[in-house]
């Protein structure tokens, strides 16, 4: 039977494990004040800290408010969702519903009350019943300095303590500081002479999920302190080091004190017979006993004649003996049983080694799990190896390219970052943590100085991810930290990043992506352009938004009217996802100059549709309505005294009235050029009767109407031909010449605008010979628009 730990050696590991330094492995703490250190809560999902660490104990400062039930005190984030019996404002019991309101920011409230002091939290626009001639309900904003709140009060005599329950005649008294008393009868009666008054009322930020009761009869129950109101946020958790380690590496208390006596180097003792090595250990204790042991196996097997193979891979990607010890890099004998064996002499059984994956139950036993493969540890935040990862060395070895530890107790890969033991203070102290998709790439990135690399384990970035990393970072409202994530420059690559964008929202730290556009990973990059390589590509980084957006255009063909606008469609849910609607504006700009539509306003409403689309829930998560059918874009609407607008009128009013004035240039502009689709009809109306060059006789109107393919067209055209031009005193030729060079203006205009898009997507060193030549294109387009402009205006 296992042994108890002896007491002197718990209060030993209480003494050598202080809270700060068990609690740093976990949270990035910052200096609070007065001795405090704060962080992002690990137990609850949080944006601003309410974590503190002081005087030997963490304590989650949210959830303060406790509310008087029927059985007692209890805290109000565990009525959530369900109905209980409370005390209401009229002095009854009634029962209510308790719900989430879901995370929303709040305000400070400082409390005073015979000499002593407290401070609560609360919404902006919750209620509080203050003292008056009648009590009045006042929203928090709205409290001021010497505010008194009501308290329940129904009997006409004071009585000396705050809260009494029982009969008419003889009440018995109850505190509801003292829940083991509960209230024996159904009245309440107060002192109408106590009760709490507003010292100051402040802003935070501060945003936690928000609980409340719904009461029918005056919406408001009594809390702890006797005040009619209700609120409360986060988790409420606290303790010493160990209950800390209990919690968040889910042991027991004993596993918890074998852990720590681990970290400090305290040797246990146990009643009941002594201390017995390997028996009365926890099982996560073994089972980081048992990583720990295999770690240097493969690490010793890595200089044996054997691991040759595995030394020249390690070679060739410019990783040597030194880099190898750094990360802990081994290899698997290509045998069955060789760590089985090895293990079985340190004294682990084999339900361990089954257990913690290091072996596989084989049709005779144990076998071992990993075979002729180079191997990784992979060790927790606190430096505990947890589980493996194994490269595939030899091309007849018919198994995973990679293969990683099974789900174990120790190994969750959903909640693993390969090499945050080694980044997690050079992340803290850049705020900035680069996400790389191998083991090698950890390395490389290591060794070539971006010392805040780190990636998954046999898994996609996820949620639980994104709660380490926000807790390392200290991600807070102010995004200032960065995300930057690394990628191929394949498809998968891409695909692997926009992955990425739809987790970018649960960050308030600004994220990026840098892919390297030649397909080779840091790795390979370092192996062939060396170290700085390597850094340039992490400071080349662009926004996550900007790369989705680009990624998503390019997949259509930005040189028709068509695929411009399904470019838009495409992109404008992802600018609507958006958090900030300043940006999410200027994207929208970006997005109308990358696809060269040239109608901002156009492609502002655009996305704007897409983002009232969606449908917030209460928790501030943003869900998407259910999908309409596709219907057709939408044409631009378009404003007659536009100048862009007029000059295509006033030039198809030539075409219609006096064609041979303007001669083969007005034949050289396409009717898709033309922004209001009636013009663009008529333009190609008259192309298919052949031009202005065609135009014989003053039929030529009458023909044109005739063959107009609709009632629309054929108005229009009758309005072109009657409508008289606007010359302000000019000469025929001249003011034909005019309006015909600001026509050919405006598509040479978009025509720069279609280069400039493609140019900005082009790399100019990688595609050096297209990039100079669209360029010269771009000159020559620049010097046509600069000539027909003088044109233009020289004959006006």
């Amino acid at each position: 039977m296992a042994g108890r730990i002896r007491d002197e050696d718990i209060a030993l590991v209480r003494e050598r494990s202080p809270i700060d330094a068990v609690v740093g492995e976990y949270v990035q703490l910052r200096n609070a004040g007065g001795g405090a250190l704060k962080g992002l809560c690990p137990f609850h999902d949080e944006k601003s800290p309410s974590f503190n660490v002081s005087n030997g104990l963490w304590h989650c400062l949210a959830g303060e408010t406790r509310v008087l039930t029927w059985g007692g005190l209890r805290p109000i984030r565990e009525l959530a969702g369900g109905t209980h019996r409370i005390l209401g404002r009229d002095a009854q019991w009634h029962d209510a519903p308790f719900y989430s309101f879901g995370v929303q920011p709040l305000m400070r409230i400082v409390l005073g009350r015979d000499g002593r002091r407290k401070e609560i939290h609360a919404t902006a626009e919750h209620r509080w019943f203050v003292r008056a001639d009648e009590d009045r309900e006042v929203l928090t904003r709205d409290l001021e300095f010497g505010h008194r709140l009501a308290d329940v009060r129904v009997a006409e005599e004071p009585f000396e303590s705050r809260l009494h329950y029982g009969g008419r005649t003889r009440p018995e008294k109850w505190s509801p500081f003292d829940p083991e008393l509960p209230p024996a009868g159904d009245t309440a009666v107060l002192d109408r002479d106590t009760g709490w008054t507003v010292e100051s009322v402040s802003r935070t930020d501060r945003i936690e999920e928000v609980y409340c009761a719904v009461v029918e009869q005056g919406h408001a129950f009594v809390l702890e302190d006797d005040v009619l109101t209700g609120n409360c946020f986060g988790c409420g958790e606290g303790g010493d080091a160990i209950a800390f380690v209990q919690k968040i590496d889910h042991l027991s208390f004993a596993e918890a004190i074998e852990h720590l006596a681990a970290k400090a180097g305290i040797q246990l003792r146990y009643t009941e017979g002594g201390y017995v090595p390997g028996r009365q250990k926890g099982e996560r204790t073994r089972l980081v006993d048992a990583h720990r042991a295999a770690a240097e196996f493969y690490a010793e097997q890595l200089l044996t004649p054997a691991a040759e193979i595995g030394r020249r891979f390690l070679s060739e990607r410019g990783f040597g003996r030194e880099e190898a010890g750094r990360f802990g890099v081994g290899y698997a004998p290509n045998e069955w049983e060789a760590l089985v064996r090895h293990l079985r002499g340190r004294g682990f059984s084999d339900k361990e080694l089954i257990t913690g994956g290091l072996a596989s139950q084989g049709r005779r036993g144990p076998i071992d799990r990993f075979r002729g493969r180079l191997i990784w540890p992979i060790r927790d935040l606190t430096g505990d190896v947890i589980g493996f990862g194994a490269r595939r060395l030899e091309e007849r070895d018919d198994g995973p390219k990679y293969l990683n530890t099974p789900e174990t107790p120790l190994f969750k890969k959903g909640s693993v970052l390969y090499g945050a033991d080694l980044a997690k203070k050079e992340i803290a102290r850049r705020r900035q943590a680069v996400i790389v998709e191998g083991y090698t790439d950890v390395m490389a990135c290591h060794l070539a100085g971006v010392g805040t690399a780190i990636a998954t384990s046999g898994t996609s970035f996820g949620d639980e991810h994104i709660k380490i990393l926000r807790r390392l970072l200290m991600d807070q409202d102010e995004a200032s930290g960065e995300v930057i994530f690394t990628f191929d420059g394949d498809a998968a690559g891409q695909k692997a990043a926009l992955r990425a964008f739809e987790t970018e929202h649960r960050f308030a730290a600004q994220t990026f992506v840098a892919v390297q556009p030649d397909g080779l990973d840091p790795c390979d990059l370092r192996m062939k352009h060396g170290d700085a390589a390597v850094r340039d590509l992490v400071a080349s980084r662009v926004p996550l938004f900007r790369f989705a957006i680009r990624a998503t255009i390019e997949k259509y063909d930005l040189d028709t009217t068509e695929g411009r606008l399904a470019a838009i469609d495409a992109a404008s849910p992802i600018i609507a996802g958006i958090r900030d609607r300043g940006m999410r504006d200027r994207y929208a700009i970006d997005l109308d100059k990358w696809t060269g539509f040239l109608d901002e306003q156009f492609v502002l409403r655009r996305v704007r549709e897409h983002a009232t689309r969606g449908r917030g829930d209460p928790r501030g998560r943003r869900t998407e309505a259910p999908e309409a059918p596709r219907k057709p874009p939408a044409a631009p609407s378009h404003d007659p005294n536009d100048p862009i607008v007029r000059v295509e009128r006033e030039t198809l009013k030539l075409a219609v009235q006096r064609p041979a004035l303007l001669g083969p240039g007005f034949d050289a502009i396409p009717a898709d050029g033309l922004v209001v689709p009636g013009h663009a009809a008529v333009r190609q109306l008259i192309a298919e009767l052949g031009g202005t060059a065609a135009a014989t006789g003053p039929e030529w109107a009458g023909r044109l109407r005739e063959a107009a393919p609709n009632d629309e067209v054929k108005d229009l055209v009758t309005s072109l031909a009657v409508e008289p031009l606007r010359y302000n005193g000019l000469a025929d030729d001249r003011y034909a010449l005019s309006q015909l060079s600001r026509l050919q203006e405006v598509q040479v205009t978009r025509e720069i605008a279609k280069l400039q898009s493609k140019l900005g997507r082009l790399n100019p060193v990688e595609n050096q010979e297209q990039y100079n030549r669209m360029f010269g294109d771009l000159m020559a387009l620049e010097q046509e628009r600069h000539a027909l402009r003088e044109r233009g205006i020289g004959n006006l």
